[in-house]
């Protein structure tokens, strides 16, 4: 149903609630239109829906709205234009509410349909064609006063526009008005209109980005369009600026912003970003329609507003570094003040204070709390707890992109209650400081809930150290987004598309590989699949999985779990880790007896893998015939995009590169100068230089060869060397490419590959 003009029609007619088996056509939420006849009640939004004699209930949440077939006759009335989610717009004239939605009447007299009921869930915004006064108006450049009598000066003279008439009357200067004015016929454009008549997009493209933005509800057009490949993103921001008449702005030319604590939660709601507030507030926005975030700016500033267009690339860039300065601004202090809080609370003695403070105290509550959740702002994967003694403070150290930074030092007074607090949320044993314990934490915040596994340690000095990994808890990666490069990409979607064998996923602790098998399995993940998973720890859950957690105290290994679950009709089972000969042996067994096994090893490369599990014990050439895959994997640190400098490379660094890369690193990269990127240190990265991690991968597929090799036993050089001729790009090899790509830095992926 496209959204006809805006015309004016007569008061609504009532709504048809009451009337049931009506012909009606349902929009529902992920863009399918369904039609049939229905029996709708608006105390009882959900839908029985019959198509072609079949009857199918329709839950009210997964519905946009139902249209019903019919004629409305005449009426009059103010339309009004509504945007759903997903693009669709609609001119209506408003009737009854309900608890979840509303009627409404089309506004064009050629409509097939009587009523729409609309779900309030499906509306983005509900949009009222402004007059000019009223813009000016609510702008804040004219007084409700000056508005009422500039249009009692309209009817008197009937024919003289009302903002003439306040230009006349100095009410308003004509600047202000041809601002205003643009603003009402900006109301009126659309994107795809914009760069069909720019010539940038045909007809068919945009419909075919409104079908992909209706599948992807929330993405503005203009991104849909670029993603596509349609218009490139300059091209885009220049042609909006000209058509619009607003100034184009460079933000990467911008120095740091001051932030306005009153401003951030709309600089995060809408990503625009105010880069100047006096005298008036300067917006900078990537999407010309995106009226709502600058009256929303205009409605909390009382202010005039003014629009500069910018490139969305750097605009959520320049965002992301705002609303993190805005934290940090937040948060600096905040644990001094807590201690602050407890010192003044405390004994005078530290001694006595150790002994009085204890884990229910507000101000250990607070510190504790505050801890986890500045590691998290933080983007840490571990926090290290570490008491010195009785008279040295307690440092706390975070783990963050693979590297230990310092966070805090407390008073040693406050060790055993922070502790001792932890140990509670854990459901630890409090009295027992002697033994390790292991135990697991659920952290509610507003926003979210963040699981942690604890573990702790006794040390010197009648310490307890104490380590928390925060656990991803969050829905795999796409596999094309893990990091793969074409070649590798391909070949393991060949591997995890084969209904038997087995792929393994391998490296150092930490390096990512839970994370990489869940994308896997998140790639089959489909209804008619049955996956089964033991895991020690459960990391990361996906709905259609069935997971186990692995629990050695009461007998359940992964040996155990593995032999129940071949019991338990799978299709693909996943093994946390293949740590004993006997693991090992059910895994290599279930793989040649019809399911897709996926598991990890803590070896150094892909072919090391096999020579490993050979030594533990396997029979050569039953493994042989299971093997589809290996994936070897490494995380190194990336370059701060906001800071990193960029460098020609010398003829050192060149010869170095070339050294690491192999024989074919000038048919690779060409023999032109080589542009490479240093690290330098910016607010954003907290003046490291580095902000994230990226995967480095080598894919060893066991082909003839590779098979021919396993069973000759022969050695991890050897099935390297083979691997390669048949295309595998070693992990040093995929380091280089990303050094090149801009992404990272030789001293790092050197740190985490050797110079091998």
């Amino acid at each position: 149903m496209m959204p006809p003009s805006m015309s004016t029609r007569s008061h609504v007619r009532g709504p048809v609630e009451g009337r049931h088996d009506r012909a009606v056509v349902v929009r529902l939420l992920d863009g399918k239109l369904l039609e049939g006849n229905a029996r709708f009640e608006a105390d009882r939004p959900d839908l029985d829906l019959e198509v072609a004699g079949a009857k199918r209930a329709i839950a009210a949440e997964r519905v946009a709205y139902v249209a019903f077939r019919g004629h409305s006759g005449a009426a009059t009335g103010t339309a009004v234009r509504v945007h759903l989610h997903g693009g669709e717009a609609f001119d209506v004239l408003l009737g009854a509410k309900t608890a979840v939605g509303f009627f409404a009447t089309p506004a064009d007299a050629g409509s097939p349909f009587e009523q729409v009921f609309f779900y309030t869930h499906a509306v983005r915004a509900r949009e009222a064609p402004e007059r000019i006064g009223e813009m000016l108006a609510a702008q804040g450049l004219i007084g409700h006063e000056q508005l009422a009598a500039g249009l009692a000066r309209q009817d008197e003279g009937r024919n003289a526009p009302l903002g003439v008439i306040l230009v006349e009357q100095a009410r308003v200067d004509s600047a202000a008005m041809e601002e205003a004015a643009r603003l009402q016929v900006r109301r009126k454009l659309r994107i795809g209109e914009v760069l069909i008549e720019e010539g940038l997009a045909s007809r068919d493209d945009v419909e075919r980005a409104l079908e992909e933005q209706k599948r992807r509800r929330g993405r503005r057009l203009g991104a849909v369009l670029v993603e596509m490949g349609v218009v490139d993103e300059a091209t885009l921001t220049t042609t909006l600026a000209k058509k619009f008449d607003m100034q184009c702005v460079d933000l990467d030319a911008i120095p740091e912003l001051q932030c306005d604590p009153a401003l951030t939660d709309l600089v995060k709601r809408f990503g625009v970003l105010p880069i100047q507030s006096d005298p008036h507030i300067v917006v900078a926005i990537a999407d010309p329609l995106s009226m709502d975030a600058v009256d929303a700016f205009r409605f909390r500033t009382k202010k005039r507003v003014v629009e500069v267009i910018a490139r969305p690339s750097q605009l959520a860039r320049a965002v992301e570094r705002y609303l993190e300065r805005a934290e940090r601004s937040s948060l600096d202090g905040r644990v001094d003040e807590i201690l602050h809080e407890l010192g003044e609370e405390a004994p005078s003695s530290a001694e006595t204070a150790e002994t009085k403070l204890n884990e229910a105290d507000s101000g250990v509550i607070k510190l504790v709390n505050q801890i986890v959740l500045d590691a998290v702002r933080r983007g840490a994967s571990d926090i290290h707890i570490e008491p010195n003694g009785r008279t040295r403070p307690t440092v706390v150290r975070f783990r963050v992109d693979g590297e230990c930074v310092p966070y805090q030092e407390i008073p040693a007074a406050y060790r055993a209650a922070i502790v001792s607090r932890l140990k509670v949320m854990a459901r630890l044993d409090l009295a027992e400081r002697r033994k390790p314990q292991d135990g697991k934490i659920r952290f509610t915040t507003r926003d979210r809930t963040i699981e942690l596994r604890m573990a702790t340690l006794p040390t010197v000095d009648d310490g307890e150290d104490v380590v928390l990994r925060i656990l991803a808890g969050s829905r795999p990666l796409p596999i094309d987004s893990c990091g793969f490069s074409a070649r590798d990409l391909r070949e393991v979607s060949r591997a995890i598309a084969q209904p038997y064998g087995l792929v393994l996923c391998v490296g150092p602790t930490g390096s990512g590989k839970t994370t990489t098998l869940h994308s896997l399995l998140g790639a089959i993940n489909t209804n008619d699949m049955k996956i089964w998973t033991a895991e020690d720890p459960v990391e990361i859950t996906q709905p259609g999985l069935r997971q186990v957690q692995i629990q050695p105290k009461i007998g359940m290994g992964f040996a155990t779990v593995l032999r129940a679950f071949l019991r338990a009709d799978p299709d693909v089972i996943m093994v946390g880790e293949m740590r004993d000969l006997e693991t090992a042996s059910i895994a290599v067994e279930a793989s040649l007896t019809g399911h897709l096994v996926f598991s990890t090893l803590h070896t150094n490369s892909a072919a090391e893998t096999v020579t490993r599990l050979i030594d533990m014990g396997l029979d050569p050439f039953v493994f042989s015939d299971a093997l589809l895959a290996v994936i070897a994997q490494r995380l190194v640190r990336t370059l701060c995009r906001a800071c990193r400098e960029p460098f020609v490379a010398g003829a050192r660094e060149r010869s170095e590169l070339a050294r690491l890369y192999g024989a074919d690193f000038e048919e690779r990269f060409g023999a032109g100068p080589i542009t490479l990127h240093r690290p330098k240190g910016c607010a954003v990265c907290h003046s490291s230089g580095y902000k994230g991690r990226a995967a480095l991968h080598e894919v060893l597929v066991a082909d003839d060869d590779i098979r021919t090799a396993i069973q000759k036993k022969q050695t991890a050089e050897t099935m390297r060397l083979s691997a390669v001729a048949g295309g595998m790009t070693s992990l040093l090899q995929s380091g280089v490419s990303r050094v090149i790509a801009g992404e990272t830095d030789l001293g790092q992926v050197l740190s985490v590959c050797g110079g091998r």
